[in-house]
């Protein structure tokens, strides 16, 4: 159990708490590509900040503070008589109520009320973000330091298959995802009724944690199988979906939009050996979107399978912030402890002034593989 400052510690990620800190010291994705259009900004919140994500007629990718500078009109919030508030330029994004203009590092380039011997353009400036398009995903650097590097996880990079980039949310803190994310013992009674009801999931694994140079490893052994997953620092799991031949490669990050409120971000990506017959890699792909759009495929971008609902209401019942003064932890919840353990120190190093484990600086390989992982 936590105490109630413990727990608030890790739970607390608005206005630049120790856990928001040392969020933000990673690439963080904010939303799938798909989303994103080069005719209208899109809203984004995250630790609370509301921002506005665009890109401007010539390509370039802007996130930046949702309130205009002259009098504080969101510019990407919806407005009754058209879609978007924020208007795309070709230099960036202009404020639909006065025509302020904004390009991606958030200085102001134009105020078209202001008569031109009386404009202060080069006194405003909002704050921004660098953001990057890549593997299908909008990542941000929501820190204060130099950006690390964007490790290529090979659920992400690869290209030997086929890619599915989904988007969920989860009306809970988003501390109460990332220990689910560590916690393979539920897979055998929560999910019974799902893909996972197999012979090799039925009976309560075996478990042992490692402490990685990314994050933690979580080994479940059950007769005959052993599962791995991996965490990754600050907030993301890679795994496999042993649901088909071969396994569903899965990668997904919880990002905080407030306390009580957290998007997912997936990646689910299918490898297909080369030759592999049309009829076969179609049947394939068919089951994959079986499994990720289970309980609706009216919507490409929101997954809705039956595992990730019931991971919902497991988080979610705990209350919106889990009280962890009253629970009682048992060894089943080793990779638990181990999160909060390494969470804790992490926090640590970002206090400290030191990169907290996972963060890449220089160059990365290639394609950072988890060949482990089955």
């Amino acid at each position: 159990m936590l105490s109630p400052e413990r727990n608030g510690l890790l739970t607390d990620v608005m206005n630049g708490a120790p856990a928001a800190r040392l969020m933000r010291s990673y690439w963080l994705p904010v939303a799938v590509t798909a989303q994103l259009d080069s005719r209208n900004p899109m809203p984004v919140q995250v630790f609370g900040e509301k921002l506005a994500l665009f890109r401007n007629l010539a390509g370039k990718l802007g996130l930046i503070d949702d309130q205009c500078a002259h009098r504080g009109t969101s510019l990407s919030a919806g407005a009754e008589h058209f879609k978007t508030a924020g208007r795309i330029d070709a230099r960036g994004l202009r404020c639909a109520y006065h025509g302020w203009l904004y390009d991606a590092t958030g200085q102001c380039l134009d105020q078209p009320g202001e008569p031109a011997q009386f404009e202060f353009c080069d006194k405003i400036k909002l704050k921004a973000y660098p953001v990057l398009d890549r593997h299908g995903f909008i990542w941000a650097y929501l820190g204060n330091a130099e950006p690390p590097a964007l490790a290529p996880v090979d659920a992400i990079a690869r290209e030997d298959g086929v890619r599915i980039n989904t988007i969920g949310t989860w009306p809970c803190n988003y501390f109460q995802v990332l220990e689910n994310m560590v916690d393979p013992v539920h897979v055998s009674i929560l999910h019974q009724d799902t893909d996972f009801d197999q012979e090799k999931f039925a009976a309560i694994p075996t478990l042992r944690v490692e402490p990685t140079q990314w994050g933690l490893k979580t080994i479940a052994g059950r007769p005959g199988y052993e599962r791995e997953v991996e965490f990754l620092f600050p907030s993301a799991v890679r795994l496999a979906l042993p649901i088909m031949d071969p396994p569903i490669a899965l990668v997904f990050w919880a990002v905080p939009v407030s306390e009580t409120q957290t998007l997912s971000f997936h990646s689910w990506f299918l490898p297909l050996p080369t030759g592999m017959a049309p009829a076969e890699r179609e049947e394939k792909v068919a089951r994959m979107k079986k499994f990720i759009y289970e309980l609706g495929d009216g919507d490409p971008i929101h997954h809705q399978s039956k595992v990730n609902a019931q991971d919902k209401f497991a988080c979610y019942s705990q209350g919106q912030v889990a009280k962890r003064s009253h629970e009682h932890l048992g060894r089943t919840d080793a990779g638990v402890s181990l999160l909060r353990r390494l969470y804790f120190a992490a926090i640590e190093d970002v206090e400290a002034g030191r990169d907290p484990r996972g963060v890449v600086r220089g160059t990365t390989p290639e394609i950072v593989r988890f060949d482990n992982v089955t």
